[in-house]
């Protein structure tokens, strides 16, 4: 059986948050207290962003609409009306702009409402009030709540209020499909295996740090081996967070790593991970050799709580640390910027 992980559901939210380059969510819960941060608690913050669309005014704009009808308006359409035509009917396609509210920024919002309506991670107040707001708008559409869906909308001046919406939106339905993933769930913690974990955690990492500090510039590094040889067959070589000093010559490495446990067993004797020790100490071999570099491999906590730093020369050094992602969300943020504070 494939381990667990669980995570408490305000810590998914705040990793998702970063994720999707909206660290201001995270900041809007500074006043809440944590363990009042769950699935019904988000629900309830995207319910009260519709709430406040409404009382606005939805935005509408031009969309085409192409429909059959018996009366010509607008352009007809002679390919798609030649099979009427054909058959005698009394019937054309014709296409036309309708100024209306269903477009796609109120389909995410309907979508999403009528997801909450059939949640069973939400309170029955919760998807009360959802059913509510979706009668207020019968005109929209319901398009299925996909990743493609979301990476079309583009906000302007017009609509910009309703970023927040749309991303609470995405939000909830990034948790949704890791719910329905993984069935183990409640209202305050969820239960996910180290593939899911591990991709979230990498791209959390990379944006926290982008985010976060302005002392270096963060990337993921593609490198090249210095062998001669067949190059295509060489594997690739690209870190998961890599810190360049802005004014400095110090470059830090992170490879984030699920596993249950933190130790290998091999005989009886107790180690990190081979390959994850092998896989970052050629990372940093590959290193200019006037920068000072730090290698950083971080794995969950589970039950031990590590600490070591190994050291090659004055110039690199290797650490392995554990985050308890159960932990405090203030917590587990300050423990990931202490990380830039260390020195070699």
């Amino acid at each position: 059986m494939e381990p667990l992980f669980k995570v408490p559901i305000r810590n998914l939210f705040c990793l998702l948050s970063y994720v999707n380059d909206m660290p201001e969510l995270v900041e809007s819960l500074n006043d809440v207290d944590e363990d009042l941060i769950t699935y019904d608690f988000i629900a309830k913050r995207f319910l009260d962003e519709v709430n406040a669309l409404n009382r606005r005014g939805l935005v509408k704009n031009y969309r085409v609409e192409k429909k059959s009808t018996s009366r010509i308006g607008g352009r007809m359409m002679m390919n798609d009306s030649i099979p009427y035509i054909v058959a005698r009917k009394p019937i054309v396609v014709c296409e036309k702009d309708e100024y209306s509210a269903n477009i796609l920024q109120n389909q995410v919002m309907k979508s999403t409402l009528k997801a909450i309506c059939v949640n069973r991670y939400v309170k029955e107040e919760t998807r009360k009030r959802s059913f509510m707001y979706l009668e207020l708008i019968p005109e929209v559409d319901t398009p299925p709540l996909t990743k493609e869906l979301f990476s079309r909308i583009y906000f302007g001046r017009h609509d910009v209020h309703y970023k927040r919406m749309v991303h609470i939106a995405k939000l909830l339905h990034e948790l949704t499909l890791l719910s329905h993933k993984h069935g183990n769930w409640s209202l305050f913690s969820a239960e996910l295996d180290e593939k899911s974990l591990n991709q979230i955690f990498e791209k959390f990492l990379f944006h926290f740090y982008r985010i976060e500090q302005q002392d270096y510039r963060v990337h993921s590094e593609v490198m090249q081996w210095q062998l001669k040889g067949n190059p295509s067959l060489l594997p690739s070589m690209r870190t998961d967070v890599s810190l360049t000093q802005k004014n400095g010559s110090e470059k830090i490495i992170i490879d984030a790593k699920f596993y249950k446990n933190v130790f290998q067993e091999n005989y009886g004797k107790s180690s990190f991970h081979s390959h994850n020790m092998y896989q970052l100490y050629t990372y940093l071999m590959h290193q200019p050799k006037e920068w000072k570099v730090r290698g950083i491999l971080i794995y969950p906590l589970n039950g031990v709580e590590v600490d070591e730093t190994f050291r090659w020369d004055e110039r690199v050094t290797m650490e392995v640390i554990t985050l308890n992602l159960d932990d405090s969300w203030k917590g587990i943020y300050g423990k990931l910027m202490a990380v830039l504070g260390k020195s070699i």
